[in-house]
């Protein structure tokens, strides 16, 4: 069985994929915290669950540590990040840690996991998808901090894809998903969230696991999902 580290497990697009690989593959699922973990244990009970709060300096070390320990001799099949927060705020309007904040998980904790793991997927000459939007290629007034952060994580991948031959890197970006996030951003911007604008959090994981299953002599380097209606 392939093993999986998964990011952003606990809720939206995370948890939709987590629900569609728990019987197939081996799940090692990031919380955010206790309370998060235990809930992903309730959930998934056969999935090992590490607690990290990706914004904190040393999140990253600490979680590749754990993975070493729980994976011994084996290598790693795949990771997903798939944990972002919205940014939706006008510059001017931002704190210096909301920034950070910001860019911390939704860019620095993807390139500082997949460093730390690479030994891993190298061994298993296996998958890396980082989970975009269809933000970081639109100029939507307010969004500087979260379009910004998700055009770093595109070239992120981008230029790993160049340096590293023995994995594939996929980035799947989605446009409007019916999520916590989009509602929150919505909320922010005070509009009416419409759902029937939207896909499903378990459209948009079907996405993700067709990159992480797809035969090994291809690579979907990038795939771009709009809602359909």
């Amino acid at each position: 069985m392939k093993t999986l580290f998964l990011t952003g497990a606990s809720r939206g697009v995370g948890a939709a994929l987590a629900d569609r690989l728990a019987d197939s593959w081996r799940l090692i699922l990031l919380a955010r915290n206790e309370d998060s973990a235990a809930e992903l244990q309730a959930r998934h009970p056969r999935a090992s669950i590490i607690a990290g709060n990706l914004s904190q300096e040393s999140a990253a070390r600490s979680i590749t540590e754990s993975i070493d320990t729980m994976l011994g001799d084996d290598g790693l099949d795949a990771f997903v990040s798939c944990a972002g927060i919205e940014g939706a705020a006008p510059l001017e309007k931002t704190t210096d840690e909301f920034l950070r904040q910001v860019f911390s998980v939704n860019v620095l904790s993807p390139v500082l996991l997949t460093r730390g793991l690479l030994p891993r997927l190298r061994q298993a000459r296996g998958t890396v998808v980082y989970v975009g939007s269809t933000a970081a290629h639109l100029d939507f007034s307010g969004w500087l901090p979260y379009s910004t952060s998700k055009a770093a994580l595109e070239k992120a991948a981008a230029v790993l894809r160049s340096e590293e031959r023995a994995i594939r890197v996929s980035t799947v970006t989605p446009g409007r998903i019916d999520t916590d996030m989009q509602r929150d951003m919505a909320e922010k911007e005070l509009r009416e969230f419409d759902p029937s604008t939207a896909m499903s959090p378990d459209s948009v994981a079907w996405a993700i696991e067709m990159a992480l299953e797809a035969p090994s002599d291809l690579a979907v380097d990038k795939l771009t999902i709009t809602p359909h209606s």
